[in-house]
């Protein structure tokens, strides 16, 4: 069973945009104790269609993001308040964590410390080192003299607030000023190279597992119909990104469609929804 929350969110989100999923308008629909159905609906004229929900995602993707971004936190809640940049040579940091490396709790004063330190002695060294003077800045490595950022970080590379304004001969050299109130002691976002593949696998994996899964065992319910609803939600904030220049959304869709093609189990209708807020977007994969 599912979250039952976000599963009524999904489905509402669903009602909106396609009150007529089921070829008629539904008199009522409820979240059964037992499930399957996640959703089972009464339409108006007496018809009761089950609703099996399903969350397109790459699951090892959102396991390794979901891990680097509880690494993350702990260390944002080992620093707490940052307070506003004065720094005159650095513009803003990124941390990078060591693997595994959340912070104990036990550290935490450590490393508020420590890297607030490392903060000074960088921009009070930073005229006086050579290889800290391009727009790339200063990539710290030697923690010998902070033990406890070298139990949790590889990497702080420094951005200067030195930077070029304009074109030759008109430009000059200006410093930045990082916005007050706003953390500048950061994580590099997430990204790189990618393709569709890895989200297009995913979509073709939850639905074979869910169809699959049916064929061996149909519900016990009653039902005169039963429907499976796929939803995109998570997945924006944790996995690499479906669409690229030359794919989108719609192509995914298709693909879905043809990954079913005439055999869709058990279910009389696949939808997707794109569960995003505003827009919210629906394709139906079958029958297509």
């Amino acid at each position: 069973m599912g979250d039952r929350s976000t599963e009524r969110s999904i489905f509402e989100s669903f009602l909106r945009v396609r009150p007529d999923f089921a070829g008629e308008l539904l008199r009522g629909w409820i979240q059964p104790p037992q499930d399957p159905p996640d959703i089972l609906c009464m339409t108006i004229s007496g018809r009761s269609i089950g609703v099996e929900l399903g969350e397109w995602l790459n699951e090892d993707q959102m396991t390794n993001a979901k891990g680097l971004e509880a690494i993350q936190n702990s260390m944002l809640r080992a620093i707490g308040t940052q307070p506003d940049n004065r720094c005159g040579n650095i513009y803003y940091a990124w941390l990078s964590p060591l693997p595994k490396a959340r912070v104990k709790p036990a550290d935490a004063t450590a490393f508020r410390e420590e890297i607030f330190r490392l903060v000074e002695d960088v921009d009070r060294r930073w005229d006086q080192e050579p290889d800290w003077q391009s727009p790339q800045g200063c990539f710290f490595t030697d923690f010998t003299r902070y033990s406890t950022l070298r139990k949790y970080l590889q990497l702080v590379r420094f951005f200067p607030r030195r930077c070029y304004g304009g074109w030759p001969p008109k430009g000059r050299v200006t410093k930045r000023t990082w916005p007050a109130g706003c953390d500048w002691l950061t994580f590099r976002m997430p990204g790189g190279a990618y393709n569709q593949d890895a989200m297009l696998d995913a979509l073709c994996d939850i639905l074979a597992r869910k169809i699959e899964k049916y064929e061996a065992k149909p519900p016990e319910v009653l039902m005169d119909d039963f429907y499976l609803l796929i939803h995109y939600n998570q997945a924006l904030l944790y996995n690499t990104p479906v669409e690229t220049v030359f794919f989108k959304f719609e192509d995914a869709a298709r693909a879905g469609s043809e990954f079913i093609g005439d055999d869709p189990g058990v279910f009389g209708k696949v939808f997707l929804i794109l569960a995003l807020h505003p827009g919210e977007k629906i394709f139906q994969l079958y029958p297509a």
